[in-house]
């Protein structure tokens, strides 16, 4: 990957929805080396998909918050893992290092949705433990460009 490839992700990172055009402008490409650089990219791997970033207050979501976990290894990791996948307002799971186990990052339309959320995952199998935060404002978020 050299500096051009770098260039073409911080276009689409800010942007994922720019034109081979707008794109091979910045860069000082035709569009058919944009295009092929763009399917190099994904082919290796780097570029995993290209998504929109919806305003949770604008979709009637804008409760946010991050729940750390510990939790019984055993046969309910698959299956809390499954429920990690199948719920929509799961928006990120990371297993961690520490004292707990998992970061899952959740939006909910209310508090009391969330309450509700909240009651959904430590129920699932082998949750131990929790400890929630709520997310009072967003202060930064990127798309990011490793």
């Amino acid at each position: 990957m050299d500096n051009v490839d770098k260039k073409i992700l911080s276009i689409l990172a800010g942007n994922a929805d720019a034109s081979a055009t707008e794109i091979g402008k910045a860069v000082n490409l035709s569009i058919p080396a944009v295009n092929k650089r763009i399917q190099k990219l994904r082919g290796d791997g780097i570029i995993r998909s290209f998504t929109v970033i919806t305003d949770p207050k604008s979709i009637g979501k804008p409760v946010c918050a991050f729940i750390l976990l510990v939790m019984k290894y055993g046969e309910g990791v698959g299956k809390f893992m499954e429920y990690i996948e199948s719920d929509p307002d799961v928006l990120e799971c990371y297993a961690t290092t520490g004292e707990y186990d998992y970061l899952v990052k959740v939006c909910a339309p209310d508090v009391e949705a969330l309450e509700e959320k909240l009651l959904l995952i430590k129920s699932q199998k082998g949750v131990v433990k929790s400890h929630t935060m709520l997310a009072l404002a967003e202060h930064k978020f990127h798309a990011t460009v490793l």
